[in-house]
This record gives structure tokens, C-alpha cells and sequence, in this order.
């Protein structure tokens, strides 16, 4: 079943096109990575998802419904969860008060309690942390107090803008297991990566995206061992 669906995106930043006709399909239960160097596109492509940015042209469905008018906090309603770029955590706040920040639309207090529980043993780094102010954990445990604080919302998809970006190599390895481990819990990830290989390795299916347009797409196992991956980053034939 399909999740999540971009159909014939155009999106500008004032008179510069950024995407041509983008075309992204998220299964259930499916890691799907978009794979592209600098200025290709992904962070933007984050953006019209969650509702920050406004195509000028196409569709965004998620679940059955049309999200491509919807504002942000109904998108989130809907079902969508974000691990944004740098985390943005709220860093005068402690760990457990952003962790409950992504439970603000819900209203099930015994069960948002058991959620918090859960995250705690999922995360146990975030458990050492919790009465810490945000702002003075390191990358790596900042990157697992926004994937824990969006799973707070009990999200069907969670989308994550460069989720290994500036960590240390013991952190990148954890966070990479973490969101295996969301996905076998039954959460679909959309995940926006620079690194092809570290993406590839965990992921179900990955677009390319060059200069705003999908260039190549295909299973990430067979995608992983493609030299047009190579010519796609450095702008070589596809």
C-alpha cells in the first residue's frame, strides 16, 4: 500500500525553479531514502511534506487524504512525524519536556505516560539524560531525543532530514540501528541523506535527485552497487 505520494511537484524559490515535475512514491512499512548532493533539492523536497513550503504546481497525498493545502499542525495530525535537519530541539528545555512537546496534539494522558516509558527503553541514552537541558546533550543524543520526540506523536510516517549529518561515527551507527529498529515497530521512514552508502544500507527503495529532478530510483540493494549513483553525485552521465 502506498503511503505517501508527490505527483508532478514544481516548486520555486521566488523566480528559481528548484523541483521539475517530482514524482515520489513512500510504501507502508518501507525505509525510502532520497539520495542527491548539495542544492539537489532534499531538504526542500522535506519542506512541501510537512507543509512549510507550497508547490506551485503537483499534489502531496498521504493516508487517502490531500495534503498540498493542508498547514503544518494538521499535517501532523494527520499522521506525519519530523526528525528535522540539526535536530531543533528546544535547548532551554529538558529532555523529558521535549520529549512530551511531541505529544502536544495528543490528549491520552495514561497513554502518552506509556509512550514515554517506551521511548525511555528504546532510547537509554535519552533515559541518562532526561532532567539535562537539551542544549548541552552532545549530536549524537540530540539526534535520539528528536527521533524519540517525534515518536511521541505515534506518527504512521517519520520524516528525517539528514539524520547521521555531524555525528561521530559510534553515534552514526546507533541512530542508523534505531531507525531499523522504528521501522520493524511499524513506522514508515522518508529519509533525506547525503551519505548514498550509510542510506542504501538500511533502506528498502531510494530516489535520486539531481538539480530538482528524480534521475534514478530503483530497490536500494540493487541501487547500492549502480556506478550511476557515483555519476549522479558528481554530475557525470545518468
Amino acid at each position: 500500500m502506498t503511503l505517501l505520494t508527490l505527483r508532478k511537484i514544481d516548486t520555486f524559490y521566488g523566480p528559481v525553479q528548484v523541483h521539475f515535475g517530482l514524482d515520489i512514491e513512500v510504501r507502508q512499512g518501507q525505509i525510502v531514502c532520497l539520495l542527491g548532493g548539495n542544492a539537489s533539492g532534499k531538504s526542500t523536497t522535506m519542506k512541501i511534506i510537512l507543509g512549510l513550503l507550497r508547490p506551485r504546481a503537483g499534489t502531496v497525498r498521504f493516508d487517502g487524504h490531500d495534503l498540498t493545502a493542508m498547514t503544518t499542525p494538521k499535517i501532523i495530525r494527520a499522521g506525519i512525524g519530523s526528525v528535522p535537519e540539526a535536530r531543533r530541539l528546544f535547548g532551554a528545555m529538558t529532555v523529558r519536556e521535549n520529549l512530551l512537546m511531541g505529544a502536544f496534539a495528543r490528549s491520552d494522558r495514561v497513554e502518552i505516560a506509556h509512550d514515554l516509558d517506551r521511548m525511555l527503553e528504546l532510547f537509554p541514552r535519552v533515559r541518562q539524560r532526561l532532567a539535562s537541558r537539551a542544549g548541552t546533550l552532545s549530536g549524537g543524543e540530540q539526534q535520539m531525543v528528536a527521533m524519540a520526540r517525534a515518536l511521541m506523536g505515534r506518527p504512521k510516517l517519520i520524516c528525517m532530514d539528514e539524520p547521521t549529518m555531524g555525528l561521530s561515527p559510534l553515534f552514526v551507527d546507533r541512530v542508523l540501528e534505531l531507525i531499523q529498529t522504528v521501522n520493524r515497530d511499524g513506522v514508515t521512514i522518508f529519509m533525506v541523506e547525503q551519505n548514498a552508502s550509510l542510506a542504501l544500507a538500511i533502506a528498502h527503495y531510494a530516489y535520486v535527485l539531481q538539480t530538482g529532478r528524480i534521475i534514478l530510483h530503483g530497490e536500494a540493494a540493487s541501487l547500492a552497487h549502480d556506478p550511476r549513483i557515483r555519476d549522479a553525485y558528481l554530475g557525470g552521465k545518468t
